[in-house]
């Protein structure tokens, strides 16, 4: 019995959207049609196409309206789902050194509950942690001094102190790469 129930829940509800991409596509090829037709009635005169309409069954207005309500809400919820979620359940972090430079490509351990993760940095020092489950963060890098912070310390920005190699690197780096104009 609960079986059953289940079953026609999935149907009907499936039958609404249904309905409701029915309706787009109706719409879709219409408009299809349309052009079709004003492409080729540049060429022939009076040339026309017809039209599809919807099925009219004999459901009532409520049924094609809950469908149409139902598709706009699974679409709402898919965007959210990935638009909206990874916003809230990731933040950005940057990790810069004590003068102020972004640390491009710094290897991080990031310790959640689900064990470590090793990641690094993209070119501009930015980072994507999850918001949620994360314990710490530490930078494990040669050209940088070890640190780790704890949850609660963890911040959009964390600074981080060079070593010799780290600074010897960066002062290399800035005589090679500068622009050509200066």
């Amino acid at each position: 019995m609960i079986l059953d129930a289940i079953i026609g829940l999935f149907v009907s509800l499936f039958g609404f959207i249904a309905e409701g991409v029915a309706m787009a596509f109706v719409a879709l090829i219409n408009l299809i049609a349309a052009g079709i037709e004003a492409v080729i009635g540049i060429f022939v005169s009076g040339f026309s196409l017809g039209r599809i309409e919807r099925k009219k069954g004999e459901r009532k207005f409520t049924a094609s309206a809950v469908g149409g309500i139902m598709t706009l809400l699974i679409i709402v919820g898919l965007i959210g789902w990935f638009v909206v979620v990874p916003k809230v359940m990731n933040r950005k972090v940057m990790l810069v050194a004590e003068d102020g430079h972004s640390l491009p490509f710094a290897a991080l351990i990031i310790h959640t509950r689900d064990g470590d993760q090793h990641q690094r940095t993209d070119n501009a020092g930015n980072i994507v942690i999850p918001r949620y489950g994360t314990n710490a963060v530490t930078v494990k890098d040669p050209r940088y001094i070890e640190k780790t912070w704890a949850k609660s310390d963890i911040e959009a920005e964390l600074v981080v102190g060079r070593t010799v190699l780290g600074a010897g690197l960066d002062s290399l780096a800035d005589k090679l790469l500068k622009r050509a104009k200066e």
